[in-house]
């Protein structure tokens, strides 16, 4: 490539990336300002506050039910909340910093496909298809994990490929250090934890020469070499778990976690996805469908292609990408999972990786005409995803979640909850209450503790003396009990007045409902 040529690429790609973090910063703001950030975004931004700005500040705070990485993440930037308080009351600093993931995902996502040899224009626009697919913009700017998750696999597909391209064994330590981060973004990244050092135990097995015996060595050595950062990840974590909150995997086994949330949702799950393993087929494939309509025509090609020319770079994106989608799926099949549609979101770079590969594959002596053809079929293949995806997030019946942001009824009711936690924070901090004066659940209370001008009001439940608290509250300065009234787990209301939300007192206390009439909060006096 002349000095021109990559001059004026080098320009082109920079446009491109400045054009998507500024589509990118644009949702996060509307995210923000529309008062729509998720709850799952806000609880991440929580148990990141609490280690620095609670009552009883301190690193386990960070919670165990979910992964770190998200939360720490935002570490460094919760000072700035003395400057800009809407940072962390309203949600601000977890979209941007969203936006910043997802931004840097499209970069090395571009990188990966320069790097398989993808043509300029074509890689250009198999990076417009990644970064300005739908369901990518949305997740882009709504804060939750998913632009993390997405970078750490990204990273990971880099580094595997760069291995299987020039076989140097010091370049699998950030191919392992990449899915060893991803484990600590999301439970899922598990499949490639165990995938990826298969893939790099068969490579180096079939293409080393020499003895068997010489063979079988140099690829264990290269597996464990690329195994052992997930390894820790996952162990450390559980171990970590189990000696702070006395559990191996939270999100198993505590009451706030995955598991107890889907097996208390059940039925209203089956009501939209089937209870029966045929029915829970239909509708998950209806939905990677939604998301990439052509991704089995791609796959299949892609794989055929890559076999004939035995080249084996394929398999760097099949093995981390298509690990974590596999895993999802049959989480879902087996009844484990909400079956929300962003479970299926790593068919997206998935895909366009796979028609990078197509694109790649077809070269002389195959003619011009045929490899133009081939190229813009794979792009049509791709860019169809856009479209198709549009159509999928106005169904709320298949994007769930997202019609919650998306549609007018839905954002009208996540609105409406937003103004209820701001205006419980509000009410409680006009009170001018002393250091522990509120016991809550911050597994339900996190927006209201966020938002409050007054964070050390509350007893919360990552505080080391909650258990006392919750047992003697009088005993331990505490006024008042902030119950939810929807959180089927909440350990305050649970401890003081068993599990049936009815048994709660209501001589004197305060509730605050939505415009529905539902109620959200009881505050309960001493």
């Amino acid at each position: 490539m002349s000095v021109d040529v990559r001059a004026r690429t080098t320009a082109a790609v920079e446009k491109q990336w400045i054009a998507y973090a500024v589509v990118y910063l644009g949702t996060a703001l509307w995210f923000w300002h529309s008062g729509l950030v998720p709850g799952d975004s806000m609880s991440r931004a929580a148990n990141a506050y609490y280690t620095l700005f609670s009552r009883d500040p301190h690193l386990a705070a960070i919670g165990f039910v979910w992964n770190p990485l998200p939360s720490l993440i935002l570490l460094p930037f919760l000072p700035l909340r003395g400057i800009v308080p809407a940072l962390t009351q309203q949600g601000l600093l977890v979209v941007l910093m969203s936006a910043a993931l997802m931004t840097a995902t499209v970069a090395v996502l571009h990188d990966v496909l320069r790097r398989i040899e993808v043509p300029r224009t074509a890689r250009l626009v198999l990076t417009g298809a990644f970064a300005l697919h739908p369901m990518i913009v949305v997740y882009s700017g709504n804060g939750m994990s998913e632009a993390c998750f997405l970078l750490c696999l990204m990273l990971a597909v880099r580094s595997l490929l760069i291995w299987i391209s020039e076989g140097r064994a010091e370049t699998l330590v950030p191919a392992g250090l990449a899915v060893g981060l991803a484990y600590g973004a999301r439970y899922e990244a598990l499949a490639p934890v165990a995938a990826v050092p298969v893939l790099v135990f068969l490579t180096t097995f079939r293409r080393t020469p020499g003895p068997r015996s010489r063979r079988l060595a140099l690829a264990r050595v290269d597996a464990v070499i690329t195994a052992l950062p997930g390894v820790l990840a996952v162990a450390l974590w559980a171990l970590a778990g189990k000696l702070i909150v006395g559990q191996w995997f939270a999100t198993f086994s505590s009451r706030y976690g995955n598991a107890a949330q889907v097996s208390a949702n059940a039925g209203d799950i089956s009501l939209v996805t089937g209870d029966d393993l045929a029915t829970r087929a239909g509708y998950g494939l209806q939905q990677m469908l939604g998301l990439s309509p052509m991704f089995a025509v791609l796959l299949a090609a892609a794989l055929v292609l890559a076999w004939h020319r035995r080249d084996p770079r394929v398999l760097a994106a099949v093995t981390v990408l298509g690990s974590v989608l596999a895993f999802d799926v049959l989480a879902f099949l087996s009844g484990t999972s909400f079956g929300w549609l962003r479970f299926h979101i790593t068919v997206i770079p998935l895909t366009v990786l796979l028609a990078g590969h197509v694109i790649t594959a077809v070269r002389p002596p195959v003619a011009a005409a045929a490899r133009t053809g081939t190229a813009v079929a794979a792009l049509a293949l791709t860019l169809v995803a856009i479209p198709s995806t549009l159509i999928t997030l106005n169904r709320p019946d298949l994007a769930r979640e997202e019609s919650e942001w998306l549609t007018a009824d839905g954002a009208a009711r996540t609105r409406d909850l937003t103004r209820v936690n701001r205006q419980v924070a509000a009410d409680l901090d006009a009170l001018n209450l002393p250091e522990g004066a509120v016991l809550t659940d911050a597994a339900y209370a996190f927006r209201i503790v966020l938002a409050s001008d007054r964070p050390k009001q509350f007893v919360i439940t990552p505080d080391r003396d909650f258990p006392a608290a919750l047992a003697d509250p009088t005993g331990n300065g505490v006024r008042y009990l902030l119950l939810s009234a929807r959180g089927a787990a909440d350990a305050v209301r649970i401890g003081r007045f068993g599990p049936d939300p009815a048994t709660v007192p209501t001589g004197g206390a305060r509730t605050w409902s939505d415009t529905a009439g539902n109620l959200q909060w009881t505050l309960v006096p001493l």
